[in-house]
């Protein structure tokens, strides 16, 4: 009798470990096929680089910064749905950071009156404000932030490598030393001084330790997606003119295709078809991408968010990164073509902004990205579908 109960415990025993190994198992392949991060998705660009090195780092799901964050309105969930599909199936894992309809006025900094913003103007400033203030807030140590319109090509993580071996060239001292740096510009130009350009593939830098993208407190704002900059010139007088190039870069499109939309013409009439350029940043227009440290957002907090108002908010970021209007200078770098733009849908214009009114009553029939080769919106039907034979904008 002792023995029958002795083995029925046992076997008791046994079931219930099983049944245990049967849910924990369950659960954990339930977990695997819904988690986000394990759908197949397309992989773009080559992991090149040693274990130690920071550059591996640009291509993980937030391409090297602590996190990215966008900028939404609640209200347009048609670009939210068309970011996160977007991430998706680029492999990124983004925050979304709401938007601001309404402003009080008695929280605008000095110069807000004669600035006179449109309501749409001031969600707009406040959104950004919101951003670097929730980067202090949370001590964030690096982040990219992206307006919810944002469109980039399908090999981003590729296009991010390569700016960051040029970012490094600009910012990060030769190996070795503290102070010595490749371009004999830095700090600033002296008189009859030229631009010196470096090829990312031919030059090196000192090797950062924070960031792929040279170390932290070397870098304010890296200047990713705009409307238009230009090179520094000698004349400007505060920045270093050196330039890092890209060559042969197969996702830039043929020179006389590039848009320079609010910007010059130097990069098609100074470099050879395909070539990007980093340099330092110059009248920038449009706050459609862009990453800031976190000694940046804290120094835009204070510019932007307490200081004063000087103008629309990607006014205000050119006068910090050109260091005019009675604002102190910070370092920022920017890209030329950029690598974030905004995309246009097929609609009526007026979808577009949600600053500012459009009364053209233009319709849109054809949808495009300025600038990108393989622009991962205009290929999301192919992605859906598993193909990867690539719709390109810009057709050599």
């Amino acid at each position: 009798m002792a023995l029958m109960q002795l083995n029925l415990r046992a076997i008791s025993t046994i079931a219930m470990s099983g049944l245990i190994l049967v849910v924990i198992y369950l659960s954990l392949t339930r977990s695997v096929s819904t988690s986000p991060l394990q759908l197949s998705r397309p992989h773009f660009g080559k992991l090149d680089s040693s274990p130690s090195d920071l550059l591996q780092d640009v291509f993980n799901q937030t391409l090297g910064f602590q996190k990215i964050l966008v900028i939404n309105l609640p209200s347009r969930t048609d670009h939210r749905d068309a970011m996160s599909l977007a991430a998706a199936f680029t492999g990124l894992e983004i925050d979304y950071v709401d938007g601001v309809t309404n402003v009080t006025n008695k929280t605008l900094p000095p110069g807000a009156s004669e600035v006179g913003m449109s309501p749409g103007g001031l969600g707009a400033w406040r959104a950004h404000v919101n951003v670097a203030r929730l980067m202090v807030e949370q001590n964030i140590q690096s982040a990219l932030v992206l307006e919810d319109d944002a469109d980039w090509d399908i090999r981003i993580k590729q296009q991010m490598r390569d700016f960051a071996k040029a970012s490094r060239l600009l910012v990060q001292p030769l190996q070795g030393t503290n102070d010595t740096f490749l371009d004999p510009t830095y700090p600033q130009p002296r008189p009859g001084q030229k631009p010196s350009s470096f090829d990312i593939s031919e030059t090196s830098s000192g090797e950062p330790t924070t960031s792929p993208y040279g170390d932290l407190d070397r870098w304010d704002l890296l200047w990713l997606g705009h409307c238009g900059c230009r090179f520094p010139f000698l004349s400007d007088g505060n920045v270093p003119l050196g330039r890092a190039v890209v060559s042969n870069d197969n996702t830039v499109p043929k020179k006389d295709l590039i848009n320079v939309e609010f910007g010059d013409n130097q990069l098609q009439s100074q470099y050879p078809d395909y070539t990007r350029v980093v340099s330092r940043a110059r009248v920038n227009t449009c706050t459609l991408g862009y990453a800031l440290s976190q000694q940046g957002a804290r120094r835009m907090l204070y510019e932007l968010g307490l200081h004063k108002m000087t103008g629309t908010t990607d006014m205000m970021f050119r006068s910090v990164c050109d260091g005019v209007d009675g604002r102190d200078l910070m370092t920022c770098l920017t890209v030329q073509p950029q690598l974030f733009q905004h995309h246009r849908a097929v609609g009526p214009k007026t979808k577009f902004s949600d600053i500012n009114e459009d009364e053209s009553g233009e319709y849109i029939d054809k949808a495009s990205t300025a600038n990108v080769r393989w622009s991962t919106r205009m290929n999301f039907r192919k992605l859906v579908n598993g193909q990867t034979d690539f719709t390109d904008q810009y057709p050599d």
